[in-house]
């Protein structure tokens, strides 16, 4: 996390570099967990449409899928990321929409082949939802090539922890840039590194404290932050949906394909997971709305002259 940081308060030219030469690297050992896979398949293509689960043996339900959708919702959360780096794009209004489209297409194929082949060639079905996947690899090769894999999932994680960074940073630039904070608060989250053209005061504070809550239990990280994403697509299926009603009818905009009905569906499916979740990680959540709206409804709402005042920049 603090590596990441420290990425993150260089310019994005040069974290796009170096995040470029790790991505490399992860598309190679993709490359070779998928050849390895394919080339130790253990079982028929057919569970791939018919998944069964051990202990007992029984079939796998599309209600289960569904549930387990939050989680597969993060694996691809980064083709967002493009809307948040907009303002530092060339041309957002016509490179943004082909980034994110492009960026959503290649991802899900770069999971997806890898995961079948990992899911045909595993010895068995525990070790398959182990998800041991350095250990696979070594037992369909060696070990040299075991811990290259394991080297590249490490550099996968770096890098989007560089990502999350950067992004993440950008919001809370924009939220102090749209006065939402107290001056004093405004005034460091806006501030703007002359060398680099970095928010690093925001770098420093969103890098410092993911590294912070590194402390807490992986499990109620993982599972709030599935609760998280989830409710956040949800929130964007419901925008759609008002989106070209009133002021917004006529602006000019990607118009979404199978509108309404596309939007709809995914807000059930969604309510679905979220109703799935841990009560636990469900509460943390509501907690952390409740803060906001709280927040909303004390300080920004009473005062809409000078706090909150979003602005959109010129191309």
């Amino acid at each position: 996390m603090l590596l990441g940081t420290l990425m993150g308060l260089l310019n994005l030219r040069a974290n796009a570099w170096i995040t470029g030469v790790f991505l490399v690297l992860e598309i190679v050992a993709i490359a070779v967990v998928a050849f390895l896979g394919f080339g130790n398949a253990q079982r028929p293509a057919s569970v791939l449409v018919n998944p069964t689960v051990t202990d007992p043996v029984e079939p796998l339900s599309a209600v289960t899928i569904i549930a387990g959708l939050a989680v597969a919702l993060f694996v691809l959360q980064g083709f967002t990321t493009a809307v948040y780096l907009s303002e530092e794009m060339h041309n957002p209004r016509r490179t943004v929409v082909r980034t994110v489209l492009w960026t959503l297409g290649i991802g899900a194929l770069v999971v997806i082949i890898p995961v079948i082949a990992i899911t045909l060639g595993a010895p068995d079905i525990t070790t398959l939802t182990g998800g041991d996947i350095a250990a696979m690899v070594t037992g369909w090769s060696n070990t040299g090539v075991g811990v290259f894999v394991s080297l590249s999932i490490a550099l996968a994680i770096i890098n989007a922890v560089i990502v999350m960074v950067i992004q993440n940073s950008r919001v809370l630039y924009a939220s102090a840039r749209d006065r939402a904070w107290p001056e004093v608060l405004n005034r460091a989250f806006s501030t703007v590194s002359t060398r680099f053209s970095s928010p690093w005061v925001s770098t420093l504070v969103v890098g410092i404290g993911g590294a912070v809550l590194c402390f807490v239990p992986v499990e109620t990280l993982s599972g709030v932050t599935s609760v998280v994403v989830a409710a956040l697509y949800l929130g964007v299926a419901i925008a759609t949906l008002t989106g070209r009603r009133g002021e917004h009818r006529g602006k000019p905009a990607w118009r979404m394909a199978g509108w309404p009905v596309l939007p709809v569906l995914i807000a059930l499916v969604l309510l679905y997971v979220v109703a799935q979740q841990a009560p636990l990680d469900l509460l943390i959540t509501l907690g952390v709305l409740v803060a906001a709206t709280v927040y909303w409804v004390a300080y920004l709402r009473p005062r809409p002259a000078d706090r909150w005042v979003v602005t959109v920049p010129t191309e």
